[in-house]
């Protein structure tokens, strides 16, 4: 709050007031995790965490709509199984192959490693699927924030938990969760070690995936560690 006369503001709330939203302004500060971005250290092995790609669906997309996960041991083959609504690229030490659509037992030659089922989707003309990998040390938070379109996460290793209103979610290592469009959300890397995960969000084309909220709104949510 640069350029507040604070002397002020204390005489007009006290000093309770200011003690914790100084409290709270520090704590945020100490724990909020690198915001996501395209080609984040998290691509070169370093904490952070990246957007992966950002791709727009083909306009045949039909509900229910699953994300598959399949691993592969070698660039090529994971390459190759590429199409419209699929991705292939490395992380966390092996390579990957994510796609959007129908339930499949297809793996492509690949090793399946999980299915969610993503649907019910927002009803939108277009959608787009964002891939999000991460690295993240223990104790860190993401910004309150959400979605124009459904979320669900993979955890590699490590522990994680999703604050929402309702419920807080703990996830651990093969674990797996799908969060509703429009779900007010903070992810928090518990446990001992860093957090490695992905997550992929299915939105509506014509709108931001992602809208951040202020910190101070994590009060509102169910705390991961109470």
């Amino acid at each position: 709050m640069l350029g507040v006369n604070w002397m002020t503001f204390i005489g007009k709330c006290g000093w309770i007031p200011v003690l914790l939203l100084l409290v709270a302004r520090i704590a945020s500060a100490q724990q909020e995790e690198p915001v996501c971005v395209e080609n984040s250290p998290e691509r070169h092995g370093e904490i952070g965490c990246s957007i992966v790609e950002r791709k727009p669906l083909p306009t045949t997309l039909k509900e229910p709509v699953f994300w598959h996960i399949d691993r592969f041991d070698s660039p090529e083959r994971a390459q190759a199984a590429v199409g419209p609504s699929s991705i292939a690229f490395e992380a966390h030490g092996a390579w990957w192959f994510m796609s959007v659509g129908p339930e499949s037992d297809d793996h492509h030659g690949g090793q399946h490693v999980a299915q969610l089922k993503l649907s019910p989707l927002p009803k939108a003309d277009a959608y787009t699927m964002v891939v999000i990998s991460a690295y993240i040390p223990a104790g860190m938070t993401s910004r309150v924030h959400f979605h124009s379109g459904v979320e669900a996460f993979y955890d590699v290793d490590g522990e994680q938990c999703l604050e929402t209103k309702e419920k807080a979610f703990p996830m651990k290592k093969g674990d797996t969760l799908v969060v509703a469009t429009g779900t007010i959300m903070r992810l928090v890397a518990t446990g001992t070690k860093p957090r490695r995960d992905f997550a992929i969000i299915v939105h509506d084309s014509s709108k931001p995936s992602v809208t951040r909220m202020p910190m101070a709104t994590a009060s509102e949510l169910v705390s991961c560690t109470k």
